[in-house]
Order: structure tokens, then C-alpha cells, then sequence
């Protein structure tokens, strides 16, 4: 009796479902243990004891596609004990983006202004992936990895879905902005402020070769932005605060025709900041 009643508890451990509302089963066997064991609200005979790792209540999946402002907040404030929390996005890390072009100068360090997504308290799971394709009858979000090339994907199935993935920049079909150059920068994500970074280090440095022509220090020291949004006035004023900072600390080796270095700001409008009003 007891070999029967552990072969029928062997054959129902494991993974109970394959869906979203997955509970999970893990099988102990102990020998010799007690005539009767309870399981859930069954009980059994034999000396088998069957512990659930797996949450007592079957509870809705909710996957939310992105780490912005909004993706974030919502996976943190949600209740893990009634809702079973997934994330899926390109970047594992929500963003301060008001610092962000403080941090592409140095003025502040670059874990100072984000958080990573794992920290979230109950977070089910976390996938660095891109959403390619949501199937709404099946109910599930097909995904790709962002670090294969294979063109490999996966599903991740949901209850309810969250897309909070924001929007891209908008160039206005502007010709030559798309183009991978090594000067052109964007200023969005955090891994275009390191790439700032580097690079206004890069012509500061480079500029200082007395090897160099004039034209060709003028053409290093010179820096443009385009847009006069928040963020570009912001970065714009932290800019100017390092050119003027980085001078006094490191008086430039050449002619003092060139110390007063160039900082454009190019808008389409008269205003700045037009979308809040100033």
C-alpha cells in the first residue's frame, strides 16, 4: 500500500499546468515517515510528505513591457501576493532622466541615476528582451534576445499586459541624423551619456596634440545641440559649466585665440522649452 500510494505522489509532482497561473510542486520522500500525509486538502497514506513551493492560490500573471516611468512604478506598486509580476525590456534599469545630461558631463556618476529593475520587491521575473509580436487569442508576448542575433524568440504567456514601452526619438527625417557616426550622439538612454562623455573627453584631449593644426583644434572644440527642449538647455548649461571648469583647472596649451571654444544651440522657434510654456 505504501509503494502504491508513493508511486501515485512521484506521478503527480512537478509542474502542475503550463500556463501563466502556474503552481509548482516539490516531492520529498521520507522513509519510514507517518501512515498518512496531508497534501493540500487531500490526504495520503504512505510515507511520502509533498511540500508546495509554488503560492497556495493560483494568482494572474501580469507582464509589463518596459522599465520607464511608468513601466517601473507599476511593477513596484503592484501587490506581488495577488499578482504574479513579469518585466520584459530592452534595459534592465530604470532611468532618472531629469540627471540624465548631468551625468553625460561627470557632474554625477552614472549609478546615481538609475535603478536596477531586479531590486523591484516580489518581481516574478525579468527578461532583457525586445516584445516583437503580441498575440492577443493566445495571450502571450512573443520576445527576442537582445544579446542574440539568431533571430531566436520566446514566449512569455500573460493574464494581463502592460505596455509602458515609451517612444523613440523623433529626427524629422532630418538627412544624416540616423547615420552610425562616431560624432553624432543622442541623449535618451544612459549608454548615450557614457558615449558623450567619452567623446567630449576624446576632442579635449586630442585638441591638446601640438601636432594639430588650428582648424583643425577649432573643429574639436567645437560642439553643437540640437533642440532647445529640457533636456537639451540642461545639457547645454552643464556643458558650458565643464568647458569653463575643465580651463581653469587645465589651462589650454593653445593660442588664446582658441580658448573661447564653441557651443551652439539650434532650435526651429524663437522659444525655448516651448512645451512647458517658457
Amino acid at each position: 500500500e505504501a509503494k502504491s500510494a508513493n508511486a501515485r505522489l512521484e506521478r503527480e509532482a512537478s509542474t502542475v499546468g503550463e500556463g501563466p497561473s502556474t503552481t509548482t510542486t516539490t516531492m520529498l520522500l521520507l522513509r519510514g515517515a507517518s501512515r498518512r500525509v496531508r497534501r493540500g486538502p487531500r490526504c495520503f497514506n504512505g510515507g511520502a510528505l509533498c511540500v508546495s513551493t509554488g503560492p497556495p492560490q493560483k494568482r494572474p500573471r501580469v507582464v509589463v513591457l518596459g522599465t520607464g516611468w511608468g513601466g517601473n512604478t507599476f511593477a513596484r506598486k503592484l501587490d506581488k501576493t495577488k499578482f504574479d509580476v513579469r518585466v520584459v525590456s530592452p534595459s534592465n534599469h530604470f532611468l532618472f532622466t531629469p540627471l540624465l545630461p548631468s551625468a553625460a558631463v561627470g557632474t554625477l556618476e552614472f549609478r546615481s541615476i538609475q535603478e536596477p529593475i531586479r531590486t523591484v520587491p516580489g518581481l516574478g521575473e525579468y527578461y532583457q528582451a525586445k516584445a516583437l509580436k503580441i498575440d492577443t487569442k493566445t495571450r502571450a508576448v512573443e520576445c527576442a534576445d537582445v544579446f542574440d542575433d539568431s533571430g531566436r524568440t520566446f514566449r512569455v504567456a500573460y493574464d494581463f499586459l502592460v505596455v509602458a514601452t515609451g517612444c523613440k526619438t523623433h529626427t524629422f527625417n532630418t538627412a544624416g541624423v540616423t547615420d552610425e557616426r562616431q560624432d553624432l550622439c543622442y541623449l535618451k538612454h544612459l549608454y548615450h551619456a557614457r558615449k558623450i562623455r567619452n567623446r567630449v573627453l576624446e576632442c579635449f584631449e586630442r585638441a591638446s596634440n601640438p601636432a594639430l593644426s588650428r582648424d583643425e583644434r577649432r573643429e574639436l572644440l567645437s560642439f553643437v545641440v540640437v533642440g532647445a527642449g529640457a533636456t537639451s538647455c540642461e545639457f547645454t548649461a552643464e556643458l558650458s559649466d565643464f568647458m569653463r571648469a575643465f580651463d581653469r583647472r587645465f589651462p589650454p596649451p593653445w593660442e588664446p585665440t582658441l580658448k573661447k571654444k564653441t557651443l551652439l544651440l539650434l532650435q526651429g522657434s524663437p522659444r525655448l522649452v516651448r512645451a512647458s510654456g517658457s
